[in-house]
């Protein structure tokens, strides 16, 4: 589905570097810094993502955590800035169970919020009336859960939810890309670091 490392791989990784971010989140935090300021510098993401408490350790899992983390910062900036709207959502494969994919699909949510606000965006922040709303949809899609999801439901309904997860998924891929092009007007190349 994605070009990004393997989730799950790097998803140890950073748990055992004690990272503050999971490797979803990360990828939201990264795409909601972007929208926000345009441009991010990889070390400014990486101490977002890592904490403080990853300056100055150089073990192997820190120096394989941020070698996977610069991978998707490089990708995500060349699709954000992709004339065809390639950006991918860094979430797991279609053949994980739905429970899991609407979890991961809030996860990256909150970091793409919480990226907006650590790019400058605040509450107060005069934006355009379609950033504005595609944000406020996707501060809602950051509070789903998989609660609402029903176990014992039919074969019919469960295609039903599949099928309307993959929407609400390619909403917010869409959303982040028009915040990004309405905040971002004018960029349409980044320097990679």
């Amino acid at each position: 589905m994605n070009e990004f490392a393997d989730i799950v791989g790097l998803e140890d990784l950073l748990f055992q570097v004690d990272a503050t971010m999971s490797a979803i989140e990360s990828h939201g935090a990264l795409c909601g810094m972007l929208c926000a300021s345009g441009s991010v510098e990889a070390p400014q993401w990486l101490l977002h993502v890592l904490g403080e408490q990853a300056e100055g350790q150089s073990s192997s899992a820190l120096k394989a955590a941020a070698a996977q983390l610069m991978q998707i910062y490089q990708l995500t900036i060349s699709q954000m800035n992709s004339s065809d709207a390639g950006l991918d959502l860094f979430l797991p494969d279609e053949d994980e169970p739905l429970e899991e994919r609407v979890e991961a699909l809030s996860l990256w949510c909150q970091g793409y919020v919480y990226g907006l606000a650590a790019g400058g965006i605040k509450q107060d922040t005069v934006l355009p009336e379609d950033t504005s709303e595609l944000i406020q949809d996707i501060v809602e899609t950051s509070r789903i859960g998989q609660d609402s999801l029903d176990d014992d439901e039919e074969e019919s309904s469960r295609e039903e939810d599949e099928v309307a997860f993959m929407e609400v998924v390619e909403y917010v891929r869409m959303g982040v890309l028009l915040i990004y092009e309405e905040l971002q007007p004018i960029q349409t190349s980044q320097t990679l670091h």
